[in-house]
């Protein structure tokens, strides 16, 4: 990573928490109702350049947009992408267990305003300007900054069939192979750009334990190989160094006690042309999985971002524990593979964060703060 100087590099996994006016206009166009784009637009620039600032001074080495300009990480192809349409519903086997902690968490304006639709259509890319709006911006409050300390995120063909289910396509293979065509524009753009690309597809996790009502992807066994190819075709021309592929087993605060472990699927993860690899390394269900890399040798060619700090809780990790986190790792895989980040986005929907604002902030200093004592260490 450009910003590395033989330290242990910073970053985090692209959501962070939205100002509310920002919030509260992007609600308003989603309801309907009047909004003028150009405040819009221009209170997102302000937005951006402020967020960029935020994540400096917190220390943070490869900074994101912090996604302000979408409905969430996931949801942003409703605005951008032809062929959805309705409503689907998401099921969660965890907390389907807690039908009492699923309505604490699930009955509330922001799981009012995620939308997972179904694919009614064929899929097309009919706003691509979108991209290179977000692009611009980001460029504009970097400044003079290397454009590869920075990066952009962007969903991954299989976790676009995990949460909206196909009513055209009529074969798996196909939705992704279609999917796959249409994304690779926004992929090329952003890597074009000179920013690392992030791929979020939190499916190759979820799909053992999670589904959308009439989703075509089935088992997850047969899932996960098809949609490595179908990314690794839509990834075609990019070179590896400038991908970071996410995993994560769903932000939300439910038990997870029926996620699957990362031992199951990392020889999948690894077959994605990505230099880095990106897993959760801090909540208390996956906390333990670095010893993975005890018996699965890290390929040369890729790097390993740990997540260190978790973002379903307001406790802010003592940057010891941080630090501890990427020295068990960094012993296993060296220094120089290895980057520091958070498990997943803080807001990875409009206000769907667990955690408060200040609080998301003070941990990412706190992140800064452990990387600094390991990068020491080791």
């Amino acid at each position: 990573m450009a910003a590395g100087e033989g330290r242990i590099v910073t970053t985090h996994a692209g959501s962070l928490p939205r100002p509310d006016d920002v919030a509260d206009l992007i609600w308003a166009r989603m309801e309907g109702r009047e909004v003028d784009e150009a405040q819009l637009e221009a209170r997102i620039d302000s937005a951006v350049a402020d967020v960029v600032a935020r994540q400096r001074e917190a220390g943070i080495d490869v900074v994101s947009d912090g996604e302000l300009s979408k409905t969430g990480f996931s949801t942003y192809v409703n605005e951008r992408f032809s062929g959805f349409e309705g409503r689907s519903e998401f099921q969660a086997d965890d907390v389907a267990d807690f039908p009492e902690l699923a309505m604490r968490l699930f009955n509330t304006p922001s799981m009012a305003h995620i939308v997972f639709s179904n694919c009614v259509g064929p899929v097309e890319l009919t706003d691509k300007q979108a991209v290179h709006r977000d692009i611009e911006r980001l460029k504009k409050a970097l400044g003079d900054a290397d454009p590869a300390n920075a990066f952009m995120g962007a969903i991954s063909p299989g976790q676009i069939a995990f949460n909206y289910p196909d009513r055209h396509y009529g074969s798996h293979e196909a939705y992704l192979e279609a999917l796959s065509g249409e994304l690779a524009y926004e992929y090329r753009a952003i890597t074009d750009a000179g920013f690392r690309l992030q791929i979020d597809s939190p499916d190759m996790a979820m799909a053992a334990h999670c589904r959308s009502v009439g989703s075509s992807v089935g088992d997850w066994h047969s899932h996960l190989p098809l949609a490595v190819a179908a990314l690794n075709t839509a990834l075609e021309g990019i070179p590896p160094e400038q991908v970071r592929f996410h995993v994560c087993w769903g932000n939300y605060g439910g038990p997870h006690h029926k996620d699957i472990p990362l031992e199951n699927i990392i020889g999948e993860v690894l077959k994605v042309n990505a230099g880095m690899i990106y897993v959760e390394g801090a909540n208390p269900r996956h906390a333990h999985e670095w010893r993975v890399f005890e018996d699965v040798r890290l390929p040369e060619d890729k790097s390993v971002i740990l997540g260190v700090i978790d973002v379903k809780s307001n406790c802010v990790e003592h940057p010891r524990v941080v630090a501890d986190r990427l020295v068990r790792l960094g012993k296993l895989i060296g220094k120089d593979r290895l980057l520091a980040g958070t498990d997943c986005g803080f807001d990875t929907f409009i206000r769907f964060s667990l955690v408060d604002p200040g609080v998301a902030w003070l941990k990412l200093r706190s992140l800064a703060d452990g990387a600094e004592i390991a990068s020491a260490e080791l």
